[in-house]
């Protein structure tokens, strides 16, 4: 379907060739442009730069319908196109790091070319940058376009995988784009977003792609160790894998993927340190399987450090047991956090209806014993009372209070830091803070 969307691809690599041609398959005219000749040169001879299945197929039907060309002269692509996406390569350094010269180069020339023409410009970086990468680049090159509204500008992260590209562009797995103001209108772009895109900041959609690439990057690593374990043990790990991603409530779902409070109970700890000391005993290496507890550890000590940075010296905790619904206090990380807060002498109460002393019982009660023997004094019941502080800091862990309660006697006295997401608690603290967010 013909579209009047002019748009110039910059970069004509991976990414950039199968959007240039994938656009122009939904009806757009594009403009692809490269500094390499040869690549500009493939394009209009109707050859693919890169290989990729049917990649070079759909090329050449474009360029029989005359909606797509190449070029090497990026300011007449800027000249003819209303949208300029960026999709030039961010290579690693020698040390490892992001090396954006490419993308600052780019950066210029299209700047360049806007400052020559005339109406609105959007530019759509879909480079893989780390946070903070696009809003810098953008206020060097095209703040002042920005603040005259002669530029709008995106970070449209992509997800194609070699192999299938075209398919993944045909039906995305994932959209978001981010926008330079919150909130932003994407009216501008319409014609390079997918039905169900969602909008994000610049640095949240920046931030997305490295957590979907780390993310697979855990899960392939993941198997493996316990491919590599299994083997050690005779087991085919295959078979283990294929039954755990049958789970799809806990296992292959949104479950455990929410930023909030360190891990704890009676199983998830215990579990992992046998695990990997198992492996240890295998001589088998398990570094993401050993990294575990050391990173619930970590997390727990960014917790204590948002406590410590709030100023108060009064503490009320919410919620105690490792979940909502138990009184389970084994691995929880508010017990760890109470006894690690007397150690410095902070003044420390404790809220959750659902723990009473009186009711643990066996290895649930020795663990409180030891972790926290003072449990009992701490524990309060009279959430009013308990706010009554001049200057007090609540680490709100589950919502086992009475809404209408806190609504009522928080002020700005009470910094909250809410460790689980409660998102009504954002609405009705003065002094507020998510532990990740």
């Amino acid at each position: 379907m013909e579209t009047s969307s002019s748009i110039s691809v910059f970069g004509l690599g991976y990414v950039g060739s199968v959007t240039a041609a994938c656009l122009a398959e939904r009806g757009c005219r594009v403009i692809g442009c490269d500094v390499q000749a040869a690549k500009v040169e493939q394009i209009q001879a109707g050859e693919a730069p890169i290989s990729e299945p049917g990649l070079e197929e759909l090329i050449q039907q474009q360029l029989e319908t005359g909606r797509i060309s190449a070029t090497v002269d990026a300011e007449s692509a800027v000249r003819d196109s209303e949208i300029s996406l960026i999709c030039v390569g961010t290579p690693s350094t020698a040390s490892g790091g992001l090396d954006l010269r490419f993308v600052e180069a780019v950066a210029g020339e299209i700047a360049s070319g806007i400052r020559k023409k005339e109406g609105l410009h959007s530019i759509v970086f879909r480079s893989t940058m780390l946070p903070g990468s696009t809003r810098r680049i953008a206020t060097e090159h095209f703040g002042d376009l920005i603040e005259s509204g002669k530029v709008d500008v995106f970070f449209y992260p992509e997800f194609l995988r070699q192999g299938s590209a075209l398919a993944d562009f045909r039906v995305p797995s994932l959209s978001a784009i981010g926008t330079f103001e919150p909130g932003a209108s994407t009216e501008s772009i319409a014609a390079v977003l997918d039905s169900e895109t969602e909008t994000m900041t610049l640095e949240a959609a920046e931030l997305l792609k490295y957590a979907c690439n780390a993310f697979h990057a855990t899960k392939v690593s993941f198997a493996n160790e316990i491919g590599r374990i299994g083997k050690a043990l005779g087991i085919d790990s295959t078979s283990v894998m294929a039954q755990l991603c049958r789970d799809e409530r806990l296992n292959i779902s949104p479950y455990y993927l929410r930023p909030g409070t360190p891990f704890g109970g009676s199983c998830l700890p215990k579990d992992v340190s046998a695990l990997s000391l198992q492996a240890r005993a295998l001589n088998v290496s398990t570094p993401t399987i050993d990294s575990l507890l050391e990173s619930n550890r970590r997390h727990l000590e960014s917790l204590i450090e948002r406590v410590e940075a709030a100023g108060a010296r009064d503490v009320l905790l919410v919620g105690l047991a490792f979940k909502a619904g138990t009184d389970d206090l084994r691995g929880s990380a508010m017990l760890e956090l109470a006894a690690s807060l007397l150690m410095k002498d902070y003044t420390v109460h404790i809220f959750d209806p659902d723990v009473a002393p009186r009711n643990l019982i066996g290895a649930n009660q020795r663990f409180a014993a030891a972790k926290l023997p003072a449990l009992e004094t701490l524990l309060v019941s009279d959430l009013v009372a308990a706010l009554d502080a001049p200057q007090q800091t609540l680490v709100i862990s589950k919502p086992c209070a009475d809404l209408e309660i806190l609504k009522t006697e928080l002020s700005p006295c009470h910094h909250v830091i809410d460790v689980n997401g409660w998102s009504a608690l954002a609405e009705i603290a003065p002094s507020y803070e998510g532990l990740c967010w």
